[in-house]
């Protein structure tokens, strides 16, 4: 039997659906901190996986997941709908939004922090 290992948070019906399809898995319930590390390393997953959608339904599919990963987030970390709303007023007052479609190029402000890599270049 091959096995192929995902070693990562999966959603509560994947077990059930894998054993409906005639194949076997092994699973396990993660502790507190684990939850916490994994579900967060969830959310990069399901936001990568809206970069690479193709086409408007799968758009759409990929953002219910990582909708559904964020709630989740949300909830483990006792996040509320008000806490999270007022950041994001905050944040669209001092970064404003993405409207004007802007793309940065460069900046010599050193200061600026990206979650971002980026590269200094000194020309």
């Amino acid at each position: 039997m091959d096995k192929i290992y995902y070693n990562k948070l999966c959603r509560d019906k994947i077990p059930q659906i894998i054993q409906n399809r005639g194949f076997q898995c092994e699973v396990r319930v993660t502790d507190h901190d684990e939850y916490r590390r994994e579900i967060v390393r969830k959310l990069i997953e399901e936001a990568s996986g809206v970069s690479n959608q193709a086409g408007h339904e799968s758009l759409v599919g990929e953002l219910a997941d990582l909708m559904i990963t964020v709630g989740s987030v949300k909830r483990e970390f006792g996040v509320t709908d008000e806490e999270l709303q007022a950041a994001i007023e905050k944040s669209l007052n001092e970064k404003g939004g993405y409207d004007d479609r802007l793309y940065l190029a460069w900046s010599s402000d050193t200061d600026y922090v990206s979650q971002e890599r980026t590269s200094v270049r000194d020309d």
